[in-house]
C-alpha cells in the first residue's frame, strides 16, 4: 500500500504532466478537460507559430547556401526562435490562461483528492467492528 495520498498523487500529476492530469487520474474526465483543453490549445498555437518560424529561417538558409554563403549565425537563430515563442500575441495573451489552468488545476486535484482520501477513511472506520 503506498503512503501517498490520492490528494497528493493527483496534485504532483497536475503539476509535473500537464493540467488536469490529477483530475484525469482521479476519474474526474470532463472537470481535467477544462484544464487541459485551453492549455493545450496555447501551446499547440506557439507550437505552430514556432514551426512557421522555423520554416521560414529554413528557406533563408536554403536561400543562403544556394548563393554559396554556408555561414551559420547561431545567435541569430538562436534569437530568432525565441522571440517567435516569446514575443509572440499567443504568449502575450496565454501565458496568463496557461498559468491559470495550471495552478487552479492543482487545487482542483488536490480537493477533488483530498475528498476522496476522505470517503476512503469513512468508509474503512464503517466497516471496522
Amino acid at each position: 500500500m503506498s503512503t501517498m495520498t490520492h490528494a497528493k498523487r493527483a496534485a504532483i500529476a497536475s503539476a509535473f504532466i500537464f493540467p488536469g492530469a490529477g483530475l484525469f487520474m482521479l476519474g474526474q474526465r470532463w472537470r481535467a478537460c477544462v484544464f487541459a483543453v485551453p492549455s493545450a490549445v496555447i501551446i499547440g498555437l506557439l507550437f505552430i507559430n514556432l514551426m512557421q518560424v522555423a520554416l521560414q529561417l529554413s528557406n533563408e538558409l536554403d536561400a543562403k547556401a544556394k548563393r554559396g554563403d554556408f555561414g551559420l549565425d547561431l545567435p541569430y537563430l538562436w534569437n530568432t526562435l525565441h522571440s517567435a515563442v516569446f514575443e509572440s500575441p499567443y504568449w502575450a495573451d496565454g501565458k496568463w490562461l496557461l498559468l491559470a489552468a495550471w495552478l487552479f488545476s492543482i487545487m482542483s486535484s488536490y480537493a477533488v483528492g483530498k475528498k476522496r482520501d476522505l470517503d476512503e477513511q469513512q468508509s474503512a472506520s464503517t466497516r471496522q467492528p
